[in-house]
């Protein structure tokens, strides 16, 4: 028999977890899948099976990591990390495959993604120099400025102030001066001479 067939809570509490991953868009927190694990009903035996079973996606993940298949990876250390949170291996590989996605994509969902793993790692093992690593290199990021559409937008707004006051400037401290204006001027050059410099 296998685990899930032992213990059919794993694998209702690993559906529970996958959907909730996805729903928020990032990793659940700890004691959210503590809950999870127990309105699934998993017992110590089956916490067990699942931290073994962990272990083994694990293992699996990083051979597939070896022959270049990070698709496959990636769905087995996601399983991992949910199956056993408090395991630091899933974690800081899964961390480095979005953080690798990240580079090549600049797609700040990646970035977060890693950042979140990598964090949950170094808690795990604050001395865990890779994981540092992973963490130091996502900050160093080109892409870690400000977003193009908030600069963009700030931009815009700073064109928007100067434009209005230019016209500002324009009208209310340089009148507008009429032909009637003009000629008067004109006029009294003409009979006074200019003013002497």
């Amino acid at each position: 028999m296998t685990i899930t067939e032992d213990h059919p809570s794993i694998e209702t509490y690993l559906e529970q977890a996958r959907t909730l991953w996805e729903n928020e868009g990032k990793l659940p927190a700890q004691d959210r899948l503590r809950i999870l694990a127990e309105d699934a009903g998993m017992s110590t035996d089956a916490s067990e099976a699942a931290d073994e079973r962990a272990h083994d996606l694990t293992v699996q993940a990083q051979g597939a990591l070896e022959d270049g298949d990070d698709d496959i990876a990636t769905s087995q250390l996601r399983d991992a990390v949910l199956l056993s949170p408090v395991r630091l291996q899933p974690h800081y590989l899964l961390a480095r495959i979005y953080a690798a996605r990240y580079g090549e994509s600049g797609d700040r969902s990646d970035r977060k993604t890693a950042l979140d793993l990598a964090h949950r790692a170094q808690q795990l093992d604050p001395e865990h120099l890779a994981t540092r690593k992973v963490i130091t290199d996502l900050g160093k990021a080109p892409q870690d400025s400000l977003p193009w559409k908030k600069a963009a937008l700030i931009v815009i707004v700073i064109v928007t102030i100067s434009g209005s006051m230019q016209l500002c400037h324009r009208y209310c401290v340089a009148p507008e001066v009429t032909d009637e204006q003009t000629e008067a001027v004109r006029k009294y050059l003409e009979e006074h001479g200019e003013p002497p410099r």
